[in-house]
C-alpha cells in the first residue's frame, strides 16, 4: 500500500507554527488556572494543608431511606468562625458530582446542630437554606427525597469529652473532597 511521505513545514514556516503552538499552550495554562468551585462560584483558591482543616467533629448521616438507616455519614466541622466556608465535592449514585457548602455552622443552645447550606458552589455564595439537626431525631431534608439524623453531636454538647474527635471533615461517599473556604483541604 502506498502511503504520502510525512509532510514538513518548510523552513521558513517553523517560526511560525513554534509561535502558535507556544501561544496554544500558553492559552490552555490559562485556562486551566480558572478553576471554579461550580456552577456561579468564585474560582478555587490554591489548595491548603491538611492541618489548617482540622476541627471537633460532629457527624450527620444522610440518604434516601426515611428511617435514616444506613446513611451515608457527614463528619462536620464545629468551633470555626460563622463567616468560615466549609465545602465538599461528591459523586451521586449515578456517578454525577455535586459541590456544596455550608457557613454558620453552630451548635445550638437547645442542643441541635445548624447551618447554612449553599448547593451548586464551595464558597459559599447565593442563596443559601437554614437547616437543623436534633441528635437522634431522623429529619425529612432538602431536597425532601433526603433524610438526615444527627448521630454524634458529642462536640457540641462536650467538647472536652474524650468522645469529642478532631480532624479534617468528610464525607462519606466515594470521590468526595473537602474545601474550606473555597480551597481545597490537601496538598
Amino acid at each position: 500500500m502506498n502511503r504520502p511521505s510525512p509532510r514538513c513545514l518548510p523552513t521558513r514556516s517553523r517560526p511560525f507554527a513554534f509561535l502558535f503552538l507556544a501561544t496554544f499552550a500558553a492559552s490552555l495554562t490559562a485556562c486551566s488556572s480558572s478553576r471554579s468551585s461550580g456552577g456561579t462560584g468564585a474560582p478555587l483558591g490554591p489548595p491548603i494543608d491538611e492541618s489548617a482543616c482540622v476541627f471537633p467533629l460532629v457527624t450527620l448521616r444522610t440518604g434516601p431511606a426515611s428511617d435514616c438507616a444506613g446513611q451515608s455519614e457527614h463528619r462536620w466541622p464545629v468551633g470555626m468562625a460563622a463567616t468560615d466556608c466549609h465545602g465538599w465535592k461528591a459523586l451521586d449514585t449515578s456517578g454525577k458530582e455535586h459541590d456544596n457548602s455550608a457557613s454558620e455552622i453552630a451548635c445550638n443552645a437547645d442542643g441541635s446542630f445548624s447551618f447554612t447550606q449553599y448547593a451548586g458552589v464551595l464558597d459559599c455564595s447565593g442563596t443559601g437554606t437554614l437547616k437543623t439537626y436534633a441528635l437522634n431525631a431522623c429529619t425529612q431534608d432538602t431536597p425532601p427525597s433526603l433524610y438526615t439524623v444527627a448521630s454524634d453531636l458529642t462536640c457540641c454538647t462536650d467538647p472536652n469529652a474524650a468522645g469529642c474527635t478532631s480532624g479534617v471533615p468528610s464525607v462519606g461517599v466515594d470521590g468526595a473532597s473537602i474545601y474550606l473556604n473555597n480551597q481545597h483541604c490537601g496538598l
